[in-house]
């Protein structure tokens, strides 16, 4: 008896579903994952017709028969759940396994318990090796007709993590991780989750320079990371869902001189070209305090309504405005340096991870300058040497020794790092440092909303932020396109990846704060056992402007992930690539089941039935070669978890074959009985798990 259940998909979803289609994708989805099971099934039921076996049933699906039919000897029948199947042959059934030790079903030649050791070895494992094969020309196939590859370049940083640290670049293209080639973004991020130890990373920067860095992955929450993610282009995705806006109400590009669409593409602003949107994001950050005008590619609709391959384009330029940043009145406390890049000239100068920054040049910070601001503050001094004074507290709490440091700055603009969480660290690109900010206030800004509240003091600690609609019925997006709501900030919890509280950081919530600037700023905070004040909130309506410090992006959203079509130029070429696929498939779900046992995995990764039809719903979106793809892929992983050396699955079958093979006499039908009796019990409660994790997943709370 076989089970479908998906360890890992770590290939990118390109594409969200639409209406048209929906049934089509259904159907071929539902079809594509019956051939994966029929032609597994039929392996077992071709090598047991080729060896005389009398074949009871063969079933499509577990469970209640919903439809049957005799021919021949053999019943054919679909069963109520899909998602395995069985060939019941005489003298072998895994819900009665006492045939395969009864002496008087071992006397009929056409069972299966009569035949030789090695012709039982062919039955059990022509399953698998069914698998192997039509795996194989699933890959073949789908790479003959082209297939939409995330292109393995770096779009993003997680500031703090390993690869930020390690140098490595928005614009990198990884070649190899340890020797091996990598052909698209999947490959990283599969060579990450599985491996052990550092990891030697090769690629080519943006100038064409090589580089090779070892990076140690962090064990995040659910699988180990080096914190990137992947490059996109700068069009404006078309494919983006209908109710997703292409620009964030309340963001600039909202009152731009003309609209952003769909199908845009951006090729310069204020004449500088632009090919990615790391790059355009950067500009963005640089000229944040200046117009922008945008040169746009719109392609020409025909009259007609027809498509064509390549649309002709309407070159436009489009005005937008600069918009300063949100303040809320409060200056937070600097926390320390968590993090510096390797080679850096933070690093050079002798920044060291735990110094606390109390002043740049003859500003003193949390005082006379914003901690917030400093990441702009050293680009604004890019070609210049910035005196930073640091008190470090060598030894531990022996005493605090403060230095000054003379640290050159880069022109690397400010707040262009992604804040993935609440102890990602700010970033100071011009420096190469990462800082945190602390949720205790610094500074109550005079005349301030917060100010006139009476509510705020300095030392006081934050708690918690809520984000709020004025209108509750009202929707609006964050800088991704989500619709957060609600959107809290919960600063007395951990984050996602367990960090502790002492490494929360106030700069996500700011970031957060920044991305809707629609909504209002509910601010909550303890008690004061001083005055009895038993905490509470303060909601801050108006929308105050920071002075001379502007909105590092524009607020244009969806644009499409960079990617590459590998499509083999002859059925040669593509039986080539589809061998090495399934190889590294096979490798890559060996790898998974040993990551996960080993406590590196969580068994949140795991999908079950519902999430096999979720993510093949939203591949079949994609195109027939990505669907091909997937099956190719769950067929491998069938292949893989049924050889597990478990009682029902093919693999535990094959353990007592070995042994009697080794032995010269069968198991004892209790050795059986038990065996099988254990196996149910574990397949029946992986299945449970992971409908669960499916659930947990589909209602949000996974």
């Amino acid at each position: 008896m076989e089970f479908l259940v998906l360890l890992l998909d770590t290939s990118p979803v390109l594409a969200a579903s639409n209406l048209p289609g929906m049934i089509g994708n259904a159907l071929l989805v539902i079809l594509g994952l019956g051939m994966v099971i029929f032609f597994h099934e039929l392996g077992h039921f071709a090598v047991a017709k080729w060896c005389g076996v009398h074949v009871e049933r063969f079933s499509i699906g577990i469970g209640p028969i919903l439809w049957s039919r005799q021919k021949g000897e053999t019943e054919y029948a679909f069963s109520a759940l899909p998602f395995g199947g069985y060939v019941k042959m005489l003298g072998q059934d895994d819900m009665d396994p006492n045939q395969m030790t009864s002496d008087e079903i071992a006397e009929n030649p056409r069972s299966y318990s009569a035949k030789k050791v090695w012709q039982r070895m062919l039955i059990i494992s022509a399953g698998v090796t069914m698998n192997v094969i039509t795996g194989f020309l699933f890959f073949a196939i789908a790479y003959r007709m082209g297939v939409l590859e995330m292109s393995p370049v770096v779009g993003y940083l997680h500031p703090g993590d390993p690869a930020w640290t390690a140098g490595i670049l928005p614009g990198d293209r990884i070649d190899s991780i340890n020797g091996e080639t990598v052909r698209n973004f999947t490959d990283i991020t599969q060579s990450i989750v599985l491996s052990r130890g550092e990891i030697e990373i090769q690629g080519q920067r943006a100038d064409g320079t090589d580089f090779s860095v070892t990076v140690t992955p962090r064990q995040g929450d659910r699988a180990q990371k080096v914190g990137i993610a992947p490059a996109a282009t700068t069009r404006i995705w078309d494919e983006m869902p209908a109710d997703v806006p292409t620009t964030n109400p309340g963001m600039p590009a909202a009152v731009a001189s003309a609209d952003f669409r769909r199908g845009d593409r951006i090729t310069a602003i204020n004449g500088r070209p632009v090919t990615y949107r790391h790059d355009l994001e950067r500009i963005e950050a640089s000229l944040a305090d200046q117009e922008l005008v945008y040169t746009v590619e719109r392609p020409i609709k025909p009259a007609d309504g027809t498509t064509e391959a390549e649309p002709a384009v309407e070159t436009l330029e489009v005005t937008v405005p600069p918009r300063p940043m949100r303040s809320i009145g409060l200056w937070m406390a600097i926390g320390p340096v968590r993090a510096i890049i390797k080679g850096s000239n933070a690093e050079q100068a002798g920044l060291q991870v735990g110094d606390q920054i109390t002043r740049v040049d003859d500003l003193a910070v949390g005082r006379d300058i914003d901690p917030l601001r400093l990441p702009n503050y050293f680009a604004g001094k890019a070609g210049q040497t910035v005196a930073v004074t640091v008190t470090r507290q060598p030894g531990g709490p022996v005493g605090e020794t403060e230095k000054v440091l003379q640290i050159p700055a880069t022109d690397a603009p400010g707040w262009v790092d992604m804040m993935i969480n609440k102890s990602t660290p700010l970033a100071i690109p011009a420096i190469g440092a990462a800082i945190q900010i602390q949720r205790r206030i610094a500074k109550v800004v005079e005349g301030s909303e917060a100010a006139l509240s009476g509510k705020f003091k300095v030392d006081q600690q934050i708690t918690k932020v809520a984000l709020e609609r004025p209108d509750p019925k009202s929707v609006d997006y964050d800088a991704l396109g989500n619709k957060p709501s609600p959107f809290v900030i919960d600063f007395e919890t951990a984050d996602q990846d367990g960090e502790v509280q002492d490494h929360m950081n106030w700069a996500y919530a700011f970031a957060a704060i920044q991305d809707v600037p629609l909504r209002d700023v509910r601010l909550y905070f303890p008690a004061d056992s001083a005055d009895g004040d038993g905490g509470g909130s303060v909601l801050l309506t108006k929308n105050e402007p920071a002075t001379d410090w502007y909105l590092p992006s524009r607020g244009i959203v969806g644009f499409e992930p960079l990617s590459l079509t590998r499509k083999a130029e002859s059925w040669g070429e593509a039986f080539g690539l589809g061998v090495g696929y399934t190889k590294s498939s096979a490798i890559n779900i060996y790898l998974t089941l040993r990551t996960l046992f080993g406590g590196r995995l969580s068994p949140k990764e795991l999908s079950g039935p519902v999430g096999i039809v979720s993510i093949g719903y939203q591949v079949a979106d994609q195109g027939l070669s990505k669907l091909l793809m997937f099956l190719g892929f769950l067929s491998i992983n069938l292949a893989v978890l049924n050889f597990l050396p478990i009682p029902i699955l093919d693999g535990g079958h094959m353990v007592f074959l070995i042994w009697e093979g080794v032995t010269r006499r069968k198991p004892s039908a209790r050795v059986i009985n038990w065996a099988h009796g254990m196996g149910l019990v574990f397949i029946v409660t992986l299945f449970v798990f992971v409908l669960w994790v499916d659930f947990s997943k589909l209602l949000g709370f996974g």
